[in-house]
Parts: C-alpha cells; structure tokens; sequence
C-alpha cells in the first residue's frame, strides 16, 4: 500500500500541472479568437497568465515554466504560428516575463496584482526585444510607450482575476502546493 501512496503523488501532481496547462491553452484559444480593440499589435489581455500566476499559489517555480513554455508549444502547434517570428516573439517575452514574475512571487511588498503588473510590462519590453532582434531596426524602442501605457490595465486584469481564481481555490480546499 505505501508504494502506491508514493507513486500517487508524481502521478498527482501530473495531473495537475497537465491540467494547468489545458486551461492556460483553453484561455490562449479563447484570447486568440477577441479581435484586437485597438489597432496596435501586441495587445492582449493576457488570458492564460491568470493560470500562471494562480499556478505559482499551488506548484514550485520550476514547475509553473514547465506549464508556461508547455502551453506556448501546443499553442503554437493548435493555432498554427509554431516557429513563426509571432511564436517566437510570444515565447521570448512570456519566458522573461516568467523570471520577473518567478522572481518576485513571494516577495513580501508584492501583491499578486504587483507580480502581475510587472509581467505585463515585462512581457511587452520582452515582445520588443524579440521583435529588435528579427527587425534589427531601433526605431522599433518608440513603441515602448504606448506597449508600457497598455500593460498597466492588462495587468491590473489579469493581476484582480488571478486573485479570484487563487481564493476561489482556497475556498475549494484546493491551496496545497503540489
């Protein structure tokens, strides 16, 4: 019997992470199908960082990027951009928004809306970033601004959902790390 009790676990938390993942790829399909509200490319709401910031609640931080680049390959493989400069621009800026976000998760003055801030505005520096390394153009930095201005209320979305998903999971029973 205790060997099945320490096989349940692995399999347990295997679940779960691959269930982390469906969701964040569910909410990535969904955020895919909202035509852009403004006419300026890549703003998003960031859908599927609800699900990593309420991840980083319930699993070690090496696990939660396991989740995040997991959903980044089979959302580019189900959405049909895998390898594509968008794939790539995405995957750059959501793994440097993981490390800020991984960072600071955890630290006493940051609340999940804060963690969420920074890796809304993170994630855009980093979309800028990828997109000067394809385009190798500077001028590409003037739209930093307006990325930054954008961030904040995406952030404070995805940061106040979070936030209620994380105390809905509470409330469930569901606040153990895996």
């Amino acid at each position: 019997m205790a060997s099945s009790d320490k096989q349940s676990l692995p399999v347990r938390r295997l679940l779960a992470l691959s269930m982390l993942v469906a969701m964040e790829l569910a909410l990535a399909a969904a955020e895919s199908l909202i035509p852009p509200f403004l006419p300026l490319p890549g703003i998003k709401l960031g859908l599927p960082n609800i699900v990593t910031l309420a991840a980083f609640s319930l699993a070690p931080k090496r696990q939660v990027l396991l989740v995040v680049l997991a959903r980044h390959t089979l959302a580019g493989l189900v959405l049909g951009n895998f390898f594509s400069p968008a794939f790539w621009i995405g995957f750059g800026a959501s793994v440097l928004s993981f490390f800020v976000m991984a960072a600071l998760y955890g630290i006493r003055h940051f609340s999940v809306v804060g963690v969420s801030l920074a890796g809304a505005a993170s994630h855009n520096a980093g979309q800028l970033m990828i997109v000067w390394l394809i385009l190798n153009n500077p001028g590409i930095y003037y739209y930093i601004p307006m990325l930054l201005l954008w961030s904040v209320p995406m952030g404070l979305f995805t940061g106040f959902s979070a936030m209620w998903v994380i105390s809905a999971l509470s409330k469930a029973g569901i606040n153990d790390k895996l």
